[in-house]
């Protein structure tokens, strides 16, 4: 399999060092995280999260951006701690969807709508096991 390209999605504000370990987690398998490409955020308590690279940037060009990677990407990884999807991670499920992107997850999502469309693996390494015989 060549490089798999994803994209993280999901809470930035909640569960920050899994969401950090999540990201490692990416890398560490030889994926290509296409967004966010870093984790160094300026305000984690802001209403939007913003990278130090994205802080003159607007919440809609920073979403825009994640559209676009996530619309290159092979899959999605969705970050929802305790189940949790706010409302811009439920509008880049729905893009994903309209991509036709797998999306994987550790945690069922709370919200019984979502649980469908996610895939629940145990790790990063379960998630590419589920794509390699896709891509």
């Amino acid at each position: 399999m060549s490089v798999v390209r994803c994209v993280l999605s999901g809470s930035f504000r909640r569960d920050f060092d899994n969401l950090e370990r999540d990201y490692r987690e990416l890398v560490a398998t030889g994926c290509q995280v296409l967004s966010p490409h870093r984790l160094q955020l300026v305000d984690s308590t802001a209403r939007f999260v913003k990278d130090m690279a994205e802080a003159e940037l607007s919440d809609a060009e920073i979403e825009r951006h994640h559209l676009i990677a996530l619309s290159q990407a092979d899959f999605v990884w969705l970050h929802c701690p305790g189940g949790h999807i706010g409302p811009s991670a439920a509008l880049e499920i729905g893009y994903a969807l309209a991509q036709r992107k797998p999306i994987f997850a550790k945690t069922i999502a709370e919200e019984v709508v979502f649980r469908s469309y996610i895939t629940i693996v145990p790790s990063v390494f379960m998630a590419l096991e589920a794509l390699s015989g896709v891509l």
